[in-house]
């Protein structure tokens, strides 16, 4: 769990209560639809890996700012994109 000192990668507000990644409370709803979409856009456009579908959310002008910034944190970071690949990955497998 983190503490309420720990501050977001993405913009330095507070990190979520029981957040999963070290992201606010905007940044952690913008995560959630990202991973929640990726079907959808992999659905839509083929085989769009992971990396491919952040880079096109990273340029696309109808994404909102915050999922922007959670697109651009996660391909900087390999930890973050690591876990953005397991939460995909767990999703397959429950779904």
């Amino acid at each position: 769990m983190k503490t309420s000192s720990e501050k977001c990668v993405v913009c330095g507000r507070n990190v979520e209560t029981g957040s999963k990644l070290s992201f606010c409370r905007l940044h952690s709803e913008a995560y959630k639809n990202i991973v929640g979409n990726y079907e959808n856009w992999r659905n839509a456009y083929g085989d769009l890996t992971p990396e491919e579908f952040l880079r096109r959310l990273e340029n696309n002008d109808y994404a909102g700012r915050w999922v922007k910034e959670v697109a651009r944190a996660l391909l900087s970071s390999r930890d973050l994109l690591h876990f953005f690949l397991n939460d995909l990955s767990y999703l397959n497998r429950k779904g």
